[in-house]
């Protein structure tokens, strides 16, 4: 886990409410359409770290500048060494100034009132120390599939939604949120040992210091990731990262033969998993061998 301790301290400054971090990696042809949904949103105390990964030779600070058209709120910075996920999203989170930070994809787009809404829902619910929202799921066409919002009430003890996420292995926050700065500087940042779902793991280390707030609409639209992506393309170690990070939580929820019994649930659903998982990767190679000959 990062040191806390890191983070710069905020502006004072009443306008300066949020910081954006957008970490992006080689996908100029879609950031500049999420910072513009993201610029022409309702609310406006906010700036926008752009935090590129890229080698500078993909055209995403071109794109990037395009989409700013000189708002001043708009911050690019190209990393001269790759520093992958999360070591790039806690470098923007470092540099960051807001009274709350926001994490922000750089493929998806936000409706127009998703960062004011989000913010009044932390301000309406001070023991909050993050909020999510429920999100409409498009493909890379922008061509809408589903949506997912959830009826779960606006405020959740810490300690109830922990359970929440031990419940299953999919999480059920989207990875974009709102925290309070004050939650990163007294319980840290992104563990780097977790990687590509890291996320996962900070969310219940959150929930185990506060409540978490939940707004139920879908205030953004999440992109379809590609076909090549890490999450498609190495499911079975991600699914291992998963694993450690329940088996690390799930004694802090549940005691005697209560965790037990989770503990059973969780290894069988991991086995499950596992094995569906291998049984895809084999189908593919298959797939993809007879199509050779």
């Amino acid at each position: 886990m990062i040191d806390p301790g890191l983070l710069l301290p905020p502006l004072p400054s009443r306008q300066l409410r949020v910081s954006v971090v957008m970490p992006t990696y080689r996908r100029p042809q879609q950031i500049g359409d999420s910072i513009s949904s993201l610029l022409q949103g309702t609310f406006s105390g906010f700036e926008l770290l752009v935090r590129d990964d890229g080698d500078g030779q993909d055209g995403t600070a071109e794109a990037v500048a395009r989409a700013a058209a000189g708002d001043p709120r708009v911050r690019y910075h190209r990393n001269p060494a790759n520093l992958r996920m999360p070591g790039n999203l806690n470098a923007g989170i470092r540099e960051s100034r807001g009274e709350m930070i926001a994490v922000c994809h750089d493929h998806d787009l936000y409706q127009p009132h998703f960062l004011a809404r989000m913010v009044e829902t932390l301000d309406r619910n001070p023991t909050a120390l993050f909020v999510h929202c429920g999100i409409e799921l498009i493909r890379q066409d922008c061509v809408p599939t589903r949506s997912f919002v959830e009826d779960w009430p606006e405020l959740t003890p810490g300690t109830a939604w922990l359970k929440v996420m031990l419940s299953s292995l999919h999480c059920p926050v989207c990875a974009l949120t709102l925290v309070r700065r004050g939650a990163h500087e007294k319980f840290g940042l992104y563990d780097p040992a977790r990687g590509f779902i890291s996320d996962v793991e900070m969310w219940m280390r959150l929930s185990r210091h506060g409540d978490v707030a939940y707004v139920a609409g879908p205030l953004i639209r999440v992109r379809e990731r590609e076909a090549d992506h890490e999450a498609s393309t190495q499911s079975i170690y991600l699914l291992r990262i998963a694993a450690s990070i329940h088996r690390q939580y799930l004694p802090l929820a549940y005691h005697g033969f209560k965790f037990l019994q989770r503990r059973c649930r969780l290894e069988c659903r991991i086995a499950g998993q596992m094995v569906r998982s291998i049984a895809v990767r084999m189908r593919n190679y298959l797939r993809a061998a007879l199509t050779a000959f």
